[in-house]
């Protein structure tokens, strides 16, 4: 049945019929008059992400085996975060997000206060008085005694299932080791992947690195601060540098040269490199530290109505009280949480004032967007190891090295541990496919692929003796999401009852091939999980509805029912 033929019966029951009518009319048509529980399942087209379409069909079949009407919806990528991330329009959708190492991220994505918001603030519209204390909470602790709060966290987020975890996937892409190596030293997706290479034994590092992708918008929108961007997003991150990245275990100093943290007044002091600029040659001072974390928390420096916080950062910006410049190399940064998610901090992008300060026109005043947030950056400035230097808009994009970065620049550092950089450009060639991409490698045109290869296309790779897959864990966390706003997804039991349609265990072997990992939450990383929701062959708070890789109906169907609804002689799920 379809969304419009539910409606319609909805509206048959509405009309004010006594019952005794209504019992004839249910007799008469051999069913109910009662609505039958409908739902639009949106996700993207197989020739941008197979594996989402394939777990889409199943999850639609099985909705529609237990008495759920369907919609399905195959949507272009950008459309589709628009829909869930801008606009909120949507039932549930499968798709992909990036967990973040510090699982502070978990405050913003599902935390009720943020529900309001685009991008990654809490898009399902998912509230919880008991997690959102509890990730309060943790901002304030270290050690032992956060660990044990961000578990009980997840506890309470899993039992809800605002999202239903579905797995990570391996980040692998297809490489040429003749020109450069250490392709296995970083993660993939990790945006230091690239600037940890070397040349290869007798080549200097003057030389170009060349790269497929398949996501055209990669020459189109070049703005740190889209609050649709995916989870790997190197380009931004090579162009737009923090004052600290994640490294050897721990947020380390960047563009910052060293810090010291208070831990009793909370605060952060910190000197920047000597000598900083922009791409552009101006100088990058304290004062642009200082705009950044003001601009982040207002993209409209005070000329909206209210507050209008850019949303891909709110995290980071949400914890800074105040930002004062000492001089013009150092700053003290007054932060709302104890030294351990302090430092998360340090990973916004700086922005320049003289480019960013123009850019707070409000453009929709609804969703709280300025012009900062939803320009394309057609030629970005940032401070980054590498600098724009061209585009062609569905074809191609290069940069080149930033000779000026603390990691070209010996003496420094940086410069002992990743310098410097093994080429001086880099150049993302647009491909139709991974096939596409796979055939120039093949040929010797380009040097690797975006690590976001489909396992479809590794034994391809496998018969080619030039080219070598790079394997790595990810902390891509495909899910599927629910509108909890909307009924009947404002009912945990329902949502339960829909994660039990998931066998994860035989979407990480039959659709991903082993490669990925289960997932039971939206954390990545086990130090975090609490050992009653380990993976041990099923998902123990949410356990398939089925064995031995079969689907089981009648099992499924009892679990709607134990949520609160019920079915018809003809076998709808209606309210």
């Amino acid at each position: 049945m379809t969304r419009r033929r539910a409606l319609a019966g909805g509206a048959l029951a509405a009309s004010g019929l006594s019952s005794g009518c209504v019992e004839t009319i249910e007799r008469f048509f051999g069913g109910s008059s009662r609505e039958q529980v409908s739902l639009e399942i949106v996700t993207v087209p197989a020739d941008a992400d197979a594996r989402l379409t394939a777990i889409a069909r199943t999850l639609v079949d099985r909705l529609e085996a237990v008495g759920i009407a369907t919609d399905f919806l195959l949507t272009p990528t950008d459309q589709l975060r628009k829909k869930v991330l801008t606009n909120r329009d949507f039932d549930v959708y499968i798709g992909t997000m990036a967990a973040d190492r510090d699982p502070d991220y978990l405050r913003t994505t599902f935390q009720s206060s943020y529900s309001n918001g685009v991008g990654w603030q809490n898009p399902f519209g998912f509230t919880d008085q008991g997690s959102d204390s509890l990730l309060d909470a943790q901002r304030y602790q270290s050690g032992q005694q956060r660990r044990e709060t961000i578990q009980d966290a997840l506890t309470a987020i899993t039992g809800e299932q605002p999202i239903v975890p579905l797995l990570s996937d391996t980040a692998i892409a297809a490489v040429r080791r003749n020109r450069f190596e250490g392709w296995d030293r970083v993660r993939a997706r990790d945006p230091l992947w690239l600037l940890a290479l070397d040349p290869a034994p007798g080549r200097s590092p003057e030389g170009r690195l060349r790269m497929t992708a398949v996501e055209k918008i990669l020459t189109e929108r070049l703005n740190p601060l889209l609050p649709t961007f995916s989870e790997f997003d190197a380009l931004t991150a090579y162009l737009y540098d923090p004052l600290g990245r994640y490294y050897d275990g721990q947020i380390r100093p960047w563009l910052a040269q060293s810090w010291s943290i208070d831990e009793s007044a909370r605060e952060i002091r910190l000197e920047l490199h000597p000598d900083l600029t922009w791409h552009d040659g101006e100088a990058l001072t304290a004062a642009d530290v200082q705009f950044t974390y003001r601009f982040l928390n207002d993209t409209a420096m005070g000329t909206g109505e209210t507050r209008h916080p850019a949303p891909r950062f709110r995290r980071q910006s949400s914890l800074v009280d105040a930002v004062d410049v000492l001089d013009d190399q150092t700053v003290r940064i007054s932060v709302d949480a104890a030294p351990a998610v302090a430092r998360t901090v340090l990973t916004a992008p700086l922005l320049p004032e003289h480019v960013w300060e123009s850019r707070t026109d409000v453009v929709d005043e609804s969703t709280g967007l300025t012009q900062a947030v939803t320009w394309d950056n057609p030629d970005p400035v940032g401070a980054g190891t590498l600098a724009f230097e061209s585009r062609t808009v569905e074809e191609s994009l290069v940069l080149t090295r930033n000779s000026d970065h603390p990691m070209n620049r010996e003496g420094t550092a940086l410069f002992e541990r990743f310098g410097p950089l093994a080429f001086d450009s880099l150049r993302f060639r647009v491909v139709p496919s991974d096939l596409a991409g796979l055939s120039l490698l093949t040929d010797g045109d380009v040097d690797a692929t975006v690590p976001k290869l489909g396992n479809d296309v590794i034994s391809n790779v496998r018969n080619e003796s030039a080219v070598d897959l790079v394997t790595s864990p990810s902390r891509t966390v495909y899910h599927v999401g629910f509108n909890a706003r909307r009924r009947p997804l404002q009912n945990p039991g329902f949502r339960r009852a829909i994660a039990r349609l998931f066998d994860k265990g035989d979407i990480v072997e039959s659709t991903f091939d082993g490669h990925a990992d289960p997932l039971t939450t939206p954390v990545t990383d086990a130090e975090w999980i609490p050992s009653s929701l380990a993976w041990n062959g099923s998902d123990p708070e949410v356990p398939f509805a089925g064995s031995g890789g079969e689907f089981d109906v009648e099992r499924a169907k009892q679990y709607f029912e134990d949520a609160g609804f019920q079915y018809t002689n003809d076998g709808r799920l209606v309210y």
